[in-house]
């Protein structure tokens, strides 16, 4: 994972080296040490993005995050190496609607779990972001509503809508169904209104990015795109994303 979702966070390279170098240059290489790792060392960045880079006896292995500008209330368990089951609560009552499963820089921090038992955290400070991956961009709702790709959900009484309103991981409905941690995936479907639109520079590589935010339940979901691409606000994306998510670890050491 070293292009479409490095470059959502300006964190494009030529290569692997030139991220470590740039790395621990910018971190005097102070390391970490965190359980099942020799340790890890981390940026963020003040625009959002995170690289950490995570030490064991094969080497170095980079994995990069994203620190939302607007937090969620979310509960989560470590279900792997890098990966996180997330359920996420609605903004206005604390209610689950929906669990994915992200990938995280904090899994070392969350309690193993799985569907079937196990621990898990509930925080107010979740940041889930979306990296935009494969995906078309419509104009507006309208067009979106008369292509082959709307669909009909019920709102909150129960009435039909053709409304672009979809967070769906496939990942996680199958790790409920047989509870093996061995295909789970960051990769998520996603549909929704572009409501804001800004374009940042990761003050480390001087690399642009885009932050499109899309409504959710949950509260304000960033989507990341490379700077090359044309979004505007009203725009409906509908495609495949990468998820990452932080339960506040990265967040809370750095105000310290």
């Amino acid at each position: 994972m070293m292009d479409n979702e490095y470059a959502a966070v300006g964190f494009a390279y030529d290569s692997f080296d030139d991220l470590m170098y740039d790395l621990m240059e910018e971190t005097g290489g102070k390391a970490l040490v965190v359980p099942g790792f020799e340790g890890v060392v981390v940026y963020q960045d003040p625009t959002g993005p995170r690289m950490a880079a995570f030490k064991d006896e094969t080497g170095w292995h980079t994995n990069p995050g994203f620190l939302t500008d607007t937090p969620i209330d979310a509960t989560a368990y470590r279900a792997g190496d890098f990966i996180a089951h997330v359920a996420l609560r609605r903004a206005d009552n604390g209610e689950v609607f929906a669990s994915v499963i992200a990938a995280s820089d904090e899994f070392f921090a969350l309690p193993p779990g799985n569907p079937a038992g196990g621990d898990s955290i509930r925080t107010p400070q979740g940041s889930l972001s979306a990296w935009a991956t494969e995906y078309k961009l419509f104009d507006d709702v309208s067009a979106w509503a008369d292509s082959d790709r709307a669909f009909e959900s019920k709102d909150a009484k129960g009435n039909k809508q053709t409304t672009p309103n979809m967070l769906f991981s496939p990942s996680a409905e199958k790790f409920h169904q047989d509870f093996s941690p061995r295909d789970l995936s960051p990769y998520a479907k996603l549909v929704g209104e572009v409501a804001a639109v800004k374009k940042r520079t990761n003050q480390l590589t001087e690399q642009p990015f885009i932050v499109a935010t899309i409504k959710y339940p949950a509260g304000e979901l960033p989507v990341l795109f490379a700077a090359d691409v044309e979004v505007t606000a009203g725009n409906v994306f509908d495609g495949t994303v990468f998820l990452s998510f932080g339960a506040g670890f990265w967040a809370n050491r750095h105000q310290n």
